[in-house]
């Protein structure tokens, strides 16, 4: 079993405190994603998992047992860097075993010549050459084990990379943005190349990204870090869907969350734009909130519509329209996603009635803290905005 456990890790550069007591559990073969804006802390806390850098304070346990004291080396961990990391003099075969060298044969058995002669080195090399063929194989480049780095693509590369942490049969695999280096196709075919590669092993992975979309599309949870804490750490459809925070709600998301602000009633009422919402919070004070909306959560209403607007912006993704309506009341402009077939009526200029559905609809208080207690006020047809 190779379960991670991060427990109540500091780290502090100088005055700076980086990380702010960061504690997590990390399931066997369980995929997690650390995501956060940069200098949240996430690359920090990969590199103090992999022995690559020393805590302030804390812990990290593995399969139960604490390694703070164990070197890099000693930890069993896999890491893929985003620069890859590949010896250009070497060919993609060699390349992967490089770490299979290291832990197999001696410093006289890594000599060339004395590899041919001794017995012992011919014996481990034919296994080296055998894993690495069949770590090739899995990944589908046994094609490019002759070349040199110089001559991949950049997904070729991040094979080869892959294939190197794979041969290891680590106790979990760590991936500091892999992806970043590589163009938007190739980002989309070598997350669900590494997503299968997942399933098939079923071992541990912790995948380091500021891009959302990644994780989400590869995690079983997110952590999502900002300020050197973990704000949130759940699966993405709760991460997305009912988020902890307001700074989880506005960075997850491929189109950002409408931020609006509200007010609450002495009774828990809320009013926006100076109009009553049929919503209530229960066991909160009057004061300011914030409601969060996705722009799924938005449609089309008439000309008695609560919040009202033209339409500044389009975006026609050809399955989706996103359209961006700017109301004289708010600071922000609203987006909405709208069906392609409402095209005509969402050209730029165009005057447009917006209300929302209520189920999904999220409120925050002052401080950015979820309030979960939201109600409809009446049974009757919610008119909501």
């Amino acid at each position: 079993m190779t379960e991670l456990s991060i427990v109540n890790v500091t780290k502090r550069f100088d005055e700076t405190d980086v990380l702010k007591g960061v504690s997590l559990d990390i399931a066997d073969g369980e995929f997690v994603s650390l995501v956060g804006p940069s200098g949240c802390g996430k690359s920090t806390l990969l590199r103090i998992i992999a022995g690559l850098e020393a805590q302030t304070s804390g812990d990290i346990r593995i399969a139960g047992q604490s390694v703070v004291d164990r070197r890099a080396a000693d930890r069993n961990l896999s890491m893929v860097f985003q620069s890859y990391a590949l010896y250009p003099h070497l060919s993609v075969a060699d390349n992967i075993a490089v770490p299979l060298k290291m832990r197999r044969l001696s410093r006289l058995q890594r000599l060339p010549l004395a590899a041919r002669l001794l017995p012992s080195g011919r014996a481990a090399s034919r296994k080296i050459e055998y894993d690495v063929h069949q770590a090739a194989k899995m990944l589908e480049i046994e094609h490019l084990l002759n070349r040199k780095p110089g001559q991949l693509s950049g997904g070729q590369r991040q094979r080869v990379a892959l294939g190197r942490a794979l041969v290891r049969e680590p106790a979990a695999f760590l991936l500091d943005e892999p992806l970043s280096n590589l163009d938007a196709k190739l980002r989309v075919q070598t997350r669900a190349e590494i997503a299968q590669l997942h399933r098939r092993l079923r071992a541990t992975f912790v995948y380091v990204t500021h891009d959302q979309v990644e994780a989400m599309t590869m995690s079983d949870r997110i952590a999502v870090m900002m300020g050197g804490r973990i704000l949130q750490c759940a699966t993405p459809e709760t991460i997305y869907e009912d988020p902890d925070h307001i700074d989880v709600a506005e960075f997850i998301g491929a189109h950002k969350i409408n931020i609006l602000p509200v007010e609450i009633a002495d009774d828990g009422q809320l009013h926006l734009l100076d109009r009553r919402l049929e919503l209530s919070v229960v066991g909160v004070g009057r004061g300011v909130g914030s409601l969060g909306l996705r722009p799924e959560a938005l449609r089309l209403a008439g000309e008695n519509a609560p919040i009202r607007g033209h339409v500044v912006h389009r975006e026609n993704l050809g399955a989706e329209l996103f359209v961006q309506v700017e109301v004289a009341a708010l600071k922000e402009r609203v987006t909405l996603r709208a069906n392609p077939e409402q095209r005509r009526a969402l050209q730029l200029g165009s005057p447009v009635g917006l209300e929302f559905d209520p189920a999904k609809a999220l409120l925050f208080d002052p401080h950015g803290k979820r309030l979960r207690q939201l109600r409809p006020s009446f049974a009757a047809k919610t008119e909501v905005a």
